[in-house]
């Protein structure tokens, strides 16, 4: 299943061209905008994961259950995430795609790994104690990136632009396109 971007190519150059470049030179900021601009489509995992914990009403304690979606990129494991529920899907595209290389077992460790620690931390904040108790469903899906390509000096750089939410994406998801671009490539 491919997430239909909510952000058009012209919406992705005027967002990559609204950050600016400082220029010593100058001494001003000015408008550095993508010579190439190119839509490509990471794998991703998503995990239904059912979190258990306490409340505390009148010395009564009640056991609540919630449904939380994550997900987690199906290259490195390095990215993961809340999903939003109103993602809106296809599944026919063509577009530049590269494979899975982490199988739904290793993800699954992965994010499990991680919410916990959130959990701790959140929980740490909250004096409660939520549980994830399991995961209750697992889907494969396509997400899609802008990639705008940038001249620097004797070469070029990119920067990827989450094409549903327009966040310009950080360090952190570098190296999983960088492995989707040797994958690719």
């Amino acid at each position: 299943m491919f997430v239909i971007p909510k952000i058009s190519e012209q919406e992705a150059r005027n967002i990559f061209s609204n950050k600016k470049r400082f220029s010593p030179s100058k001494l001003k900021k000015i408008p550095h905008s993508p010579k190439k601009l190119e839509i490509i489509y990471l794998p991703f995992y998503l995990f239904d994961i059912i979190v258990k914990k306490e409340a505390r009403e009148k010395n009564e304690t009640h056991s609540l259950e919630q449904k939380v979606t994550l997900s987690v990129d199906g290259l490195l494991g390095h990215s993961v995430f809340y999903a939003v529920d109103d993602l809106a899907v296809e599944s026919n595209r063509e577009p530049m795609v590269c494979d899975f290389s982490l199988s739904p077992s290793e993800a699954e460790k992965i994010v499990l790994s991680e919410y916990r620690v959130l959990l701790l931390e959140h929980g740490l904040r909250t004096h409660s104690s939520p549980q994830a108790e399991e995961i209750s469903g697992i889907k494969k899906i396509f997400y899609p990136f802008w990639i705008g390509y940038f001249r620097k000096r004797n070469g070029y750089d990119f920067k990827a632009l989450d094409a549903v939410s327009g966040e310009i994406q950080g360090i952190k998801m570098r190296k999983v396109f960088m492995r989707a671009f040797r994958q690719m490539a």
